[in-house]
């Protein structure tokens, strides 16, 4: 079943970037108990936003990266926070925690802001060390997950930047 939902995952993506309309069948909608649903992939897109939440998942001294997919349209292939765009109808913590849900299997709570920066995008930073689950990779999205020690943050090259910043802000020197 999980490879069969991996399968799907990834034919929608590649749909989303061709442009392609493609129906889910009722039972195959996975953000609602509602049998009659049926929706587009581009009408999925117009519910998102130029909003993006990312959270920052502490474990003792190590923050929870993920290496966005090689077929991503940003910074393919780099380590970066979970996160996403959030629903037009979603806070920016409810779209943090959805989000990271959908890419790593992962229930979080008690999310504290920690910074916003606004380029062609606003995106909203959190940092959590309240989590549960086991991770379950969304491969469609991200190729691999690490618990990297917040020590070792310049030893990545491919680290997006405004990650790494946060990292050193939040949990070591910015200095250094």
């Amino acid at each position: 079943m999980k490879l069969l939902l991996e399968n799907w995952r990834e034919y929608i993506n590649e749909a989303k970037k061709k442009k392609k309309k493609v129906y889910m069948e009722p039972h195959m909608h996975q953000d609602s108990g509602d049998d009659d649903v049926e929706e587009t992939i581009e009408e999925q897109e117009k519910e998102d936003t130029k909003k993006v939440s990312k959270v920052m998942i502490i474990d003792n001294d190590k923050v929870l990266l993920l290496k966005r997919h090689k077929d991503s349209d940003w910074k393919p292939l780099y380590w970066d926070f979970p996160g996403g765009h959030i629903k037009d109808d979603e806070t920016w913590e409810d779209g943090a925690k959805r989000e990271t849900k959908e890419e790593i299997g992962l229930t979080i709570g008690n999310l504290e802001e920690i910074g916003t920066e606004n380029n062609k995008m606003e995106v909203k930073f959190f940092k959590t060390d309240s989590y549960s689950g086991d991770i379950e990779l969304d491969k469609s999205e991200n190729e691999d997950y690490i618990w990297m020690n917040v020590k070792d943050v310049d030893i990545y090259s491919r680290i997006t930047p405004n990650v790494k910043k946060m990292i050193k802000r939040e949990l070591g020197n910015e200095d250094q």
